[in-house]
């Protein structure tokens, strides 16, 4: 049995490893006759999609032309993947409260994307998947935003706020440095467009680097972490849902983020107010 373990992933299992679980390895917790309850694409996620896929087809076009071409029309096939996602509803924020603002919002970060970072780099690699061997039956998959002929790893996020995701970057580096022909990165970069409400001008995207050694390691710990607890899961009969660590402190324990919130698979919930 070969299981995936995403790089996207890897910085949400230590603050909640259930929750993550849930998520992640879903089928294989339902199956063993457990509870998970079904979530809408929250609109950040959505969204972020949407900004990644019109960056990317920015990034193909200047790789092979030499140019960006029209934003307009990238954009045009970003927004009509946003709306095909949330179709059948979304869980809205304070920062996004509606399809109108999302869609803005996806136009405006694309376009400062496109203004900002994409002069700087000479795109090589874009959207590549990689799936190497981590062992134990185990594959570390993730795709990569961006690598530039100068060997920088650059991940697009668009999140309200700015994160760490030093795991996730670690994953990346492990990514290119374990194919055939390795290339080590000269760089590991995040480049954070902040999803900006309506009401304010867009804000500049940011440039973060993250040490690569740290990373790795980063990225090394948490993978062994989820190899242990899904492998100490899977030997005990697949009856104990605490194989996985629940944490009920964590700001994204409720039941707008969670599939296992208020389960028998997971009786920690925080209650309702009222």
């Amino acid at each position: 049995m070969t299981t995936y373990i995403r790089a996207s992933m890897l910085p949400a299992w230590p603050d909640c490893p259930r929750r993550a679980a849930a998520r992640q390895f879903a089928q294989e917790i339902r199956e063993a006759g457990h509870e998970l309850r079904e979530l809408e694409p929250s609109v950040g996620a959505a969204l972020g999609t949407a900004v990644h896929a019109a960056a990317a087809a920015m990034a193909i076009a200047k790789r092979d032309t030499g140019e960006a071409g029209n934003v307009e029309d990238h954009l045009e096939q970003a927004v009509a993947g946003f709306r095909e996602e949330t179709a059948a509803g979304a869980v809205w924020d304070d920062s996004t409260p509606n399809r109108r603002t999302a869609e803005a919002q996806i136009t405006r970060q694309t376009k400062a994307w496109g203004s900002h970072v994409l002069p700087q780099v000479d795109p090589l690699i874009v959207e590549q998947r990689y799936d190497p061997d981590a062992g134990d039956g185990f594959l570390l998959t993730g795709q990569l935003d961006l690598v530039t002929d100068a060997g920088a790893v650059r991940d697009l996020k668009a999140g309200a706020l700015p994160r760490p995701y030093h795991a996730q970057q670690g994953a990346y580096s492990l990514l290119l440095r374990s194919q055939r022909e390795p290339m080590t990165p000269t760089s590991l970069l995040m480049d954070w467009v902040p999803r900006t409400r309506l009401k304010k001008a867009q804000e500049t995207p940011e440039t973060h680097a993250y040490d690569r050694r740290e990373a790795e390691k980063a990225a090394s710990g948490t993978i062994g972490a989820i190899k242990a607890d899904l492998t100490r899961w899977r030997d005990g009969g697949r009856a104990n849902e605490w194989s996985f660590l629940a944490n009920n402190n964590s700001l994204l324990c409720s039941d707008r983020y969670c599939p296992a919130w208020g389960t028998t698979w997971c009786a920690l919930g925080r209650p309702r107010n009222g």
